[in-house]
């Protein structure tokens, strides 16, 4: 990809992702196989911009950034630690705060485009 200031673009469908495997104690059932790649990431590390996938199944996810997501393909149900339930399809756009708890359940094969912004550089 060209690095100019002015940015690029990307096919989601088609791109190629990376393994990024969920830790297995947060997986609650199946097997969902998660892969994302990152698209561009600020100097100091805490605003990443990327491309994230995944199987079907259920897993505990806590957000330590906040996150601005748009849903590319598949279907999710989100369920908020605050007893809220959130249901993305493809065209949807979400919003999550940093040190919300969760447990996705991941409906059907799953891709989405993200934006994590944190106080402190993200680890990927």
């Amino acid at each position: 990809m060209d690095k100019s200031p002015f940015g690029d673009k990307i096919a989601v469908m088609q791109a190629k992702l990376n393994a990024w495997p969920l830790a297995q104690e947060l997986i609650l059932t199946g097997a969902p196989l998660a892969s994302g790649a990152i698209l561009s990431k600020s100097e100091d590390g805490r605003k990443v911009r990327g491309i994230w996938d995944c199987s079907p199944g259920s897993f505990r996810w806590d957000w330590t950034y906040d996150e601005t997501i748009v849903v590319v393909s598949g279907r999710v149900t989100v369920a908020l630690d605050s007893g809220r339930k959130v249901s993305l399809v493809p065209g949807d756009m979400a919003y999550f705060e940093r040190g919300q708890g969760s447990v996705w359940t991941i409906h059907e094969h799953f891709r989405k485009g993200f934006h994590a912004d944190a106080p402190e550089p993200l680890p990927f």
